[in-house]
Parts: C-alpha cells; structure tokens; sequence
C-alpha cells in the first residue's frame, strides 16, 4: 500500500512537471518515443537471431577457474590461463598457454620441433604430462638421436577444442615455436561446434546442452567494440539488439580480413546439422594447409577412434583430406589391430570411449615413433 501510494505521488508530480514545464513534457514524450523504438528493435533483433542460430545446443566444457579463461582470439572461444597452476602442481601450464614447460624462443640451432595438436585425448586429464603421449614421443625420439639434432615434442592438447579451435590456437599462439611438424590429433566429434567454458555455475562438461544465446555470446564471441570488458560481457548477455549489432560488425570483419575474423568461427552449427559442422570444420583444413607451406612445417593426421569395436574414422578425413592437401596420417585403429590391440584395453574406465590410459598412451608414442622414424628415413 505504501509503494503504491509513493508511486501514485510520484506520477502526479511529473504530470504537475509537465503542466508547468512544456520543455519537459516535450522531454518524456521523446523518451517514451525512444523507449518504445527500443523495444521494438529488441523484439526484432530475437527473431534475427532465430535466423542465425536456430538453436543454442553446445558443448560445455567444465571450467576450473584456475585454468580456464576466455579467449579474445576471435574463434578460440577459450584456452588455458598462462603459467596457470594446480594447488599440487598437477596441471602446470607455460607462457603461451600449453601443459608443458618452457620452450625457447626463437629455436636454438640443433633442435627439432614437433607440436602436438588435440583435445582431452592429448591434454591427458587423467595424467602427469609426463605420462601422455606426447612426452613419451619425446623421451623415445631423444634415445637416438641423429647428429647435432635433438627432439623437443609440446603437448598443445586442450580439452575439448575442435577442429577449427586447435587451428586458430597453432595460427596465433604457437608459430613463434617455429615447428618442423604439427600433429592434429582428430577425433570425429573434431567436427561438431565449438565448446564453452560458461561464466558461473553452469559448468558441468556434458554434450548437448542449450543455454541461453546470452549466455553464448558472453562466454564465446570476442569483444569488438571499445567497452569495458565487464560492460560488454553484460549487454552481451541481456541485450539481442546488442548481440546482433556485433555479429553483424563481426561479418564485416571477416569479409575485410578473414585471417583474422574467419567466418567459419561462428557459424551455429548444431549437432543436429552435422552436415554443416563438418563443412564449417574440413573448411579449416584448406587453412591449415597454407599455413603449413608459408611457415615450412610438416603435417601428421593423427586419427584417434573411439574405444569401442565397431567405431569408424569419417572417410574424408582419413582419405580425402590426406590425398587433397599432401598430408601424412597415422590411423590409430588400424595401428592397433596390425598390433593385436583390443581397444577395451586401453580405455581408462571400463565405459570409456576415448580417453587413453596409460597403456594407450604408451602405445600410441611408439606408432607415432614409428611412423616418424620412416619419414626421417625418407
């Protein structure tokens, strides 16, 4: 009762304004004007957005504050915190944002350089860095070196990252290591949508989750306007008029420099299309591609299968991609069976589709080994 009595006061004295005051009558009148032109640019800009992304399904990728940030990499969406640590120094991360030490710049003569490109499967949750992959192929090359040479091999795994995700992370933050190989390892979920660490509480790591589009663009889309950072993050969550208008300065950017802002970055695909995930995902590898002949590095294909016996790597990416753009590949599965490997056993639990336990990490270095010592043979 009082408020209403408060506000019916409050209404007769901007009315009693307006009596004596006609340039402030003439002021509300514009403002109601504005309001209303608001909202009814708001209520359009939804309907545009339905038009873009005709659902908001993602993959969220669980968040640990300590390591987690959100990338203004347009693309990237997030990556790991640099020279970020775990409490008991389990996860340690570098300057440039890797599970690993340091490497330095530029590379020293003598040296020779492999990046290894991947999700979970390569970043090694479960593992001391020590124990995944990557470090393994690096203490099985440095057993015997050839002359004046020796191996340095950079787990750049980060869990989750798609296809798209783990090019843009090579492209702007790991040339300066001046590679003489990349390995991409590639799983076939590379191809869905790019994952979200989302801001607050909703971080459990599931697939398939809708949120809302606010919550994507503030946890995904890079800040293009002069703002502040919070600012931005705020109307970018609340305001569709505001969401728009940046996807829109957005496709101009990447019409004017599409290295830069490339336009396959946020193109919704959802897992229901998968059809247009995987064309926004292999367009990637045309990049990849010239990015390899301009900066002189070689490209494996390191194809991983999901730990289950009937699994099958899609047929472009194990034969087309390969022949199209001259790159080498490492079948995994076919690696195993040549090996008298069962996939069950190499799981880390029992229901496991794709994490390597320490078998299957073990494994997996010697392959790579392998298959390198023939092309340094070559």
């Amino acid at each position: 009762m009082r408020h209403r009595t408060r506000l019916i006061g409050l209404l007769s004295f901007l009315i009693y304004i307006m009596l004596k005051n006609p340039i402030f009558a003439k002021l509300l009148v514009l403002i109601i004007i504005l309001l209303i032109i608001f909202i009814s640019l708001e209520i359009i800009c939804k309907a545009i957005e339905h038009k873009y992304f005709f659902n908001t399904s993602v993959y969220v990728q669980q968040s640990k504050p300590f390591l987690h940030k959100i990338s203004d990499i347009p693309g990237l969406s997030y990556e790991l915190i640099a020279r970020a640590k775990d409490e008991n120094g389990f996860y340690s991360i570098n300057s440039k944002g890797i599970r690993d030490r340091e490497f330095k710049i530029p590379k020293p003569e003598g040296i020779f350089r492999i990046i290894v490109l991947g999700d979970s499967v390569t970043f090694g949750t479960e593992y001391p860095v020590e124990l995944t992959y990557p470090k393994i192929l690096e203490k099985l090359l440095n057993k015997k070196p050839g002359p004046n040479i020796r191996f340095e091999v950079m787990n750049a795994g980060v869990c989750s990252y798609n296809a798209v995700q783990k090019f843009l992370f090579l492209k702007n933050k790991l040339l300066d290591y001046e590679p003489d190989i990349v390995i991409l390892q590639f799983l076939n979920d590379d191809y869905y949508r790019n994952a979200v660490v989302l801001s607050g509480d909703n971080n459990s790591k599931q697939k398939d989750v809708f949120i809302s589009m606010g919550e994507y663009f503030s946890s995904n889309f890079p800040k293009l306007l002069v703002l502040p950072y919070s600012l931005d993050r705020l109307l970018m969550r609340h305001l569709a008029l505001y969401r728009v208008m940046n996807k829109r300065i957005y496709d101009r950017l990447s019409m004017d420099d599409p290295k830069r802002f490339p336009s396959q970055a946020y193109r919704f695909a959802a897992y229901a299309d998968m059809g247009e995930s995987m064309r926004v995902n292999k367009a990637v590898f045309e990049s990849l591609y010239e990015l390899s002949e301009k900066c002189k590095f070689k490209i494996f294909l390191l194809l991983v299968p999901e730990l289950k016996n009937e699994s099958r790597i899609d047929g472009w990416i194990k034969n087309d991609c390969p022949h199209k753009y001259g790159f080498s590949s490492i079948d995994l599965q076919k690696a195993f069976k040549a090996k008298g490997v069962h996939l069950e056993d190499l799981r880390i639990v029992p229901d496991g589709t794709c994490h390597l336990n320490d078998l299957g990490h073990r494994i997996t270095a010697g392959i790579i080994k392998e298959r390198l010592d023939k092309y340094f043979s070559n």
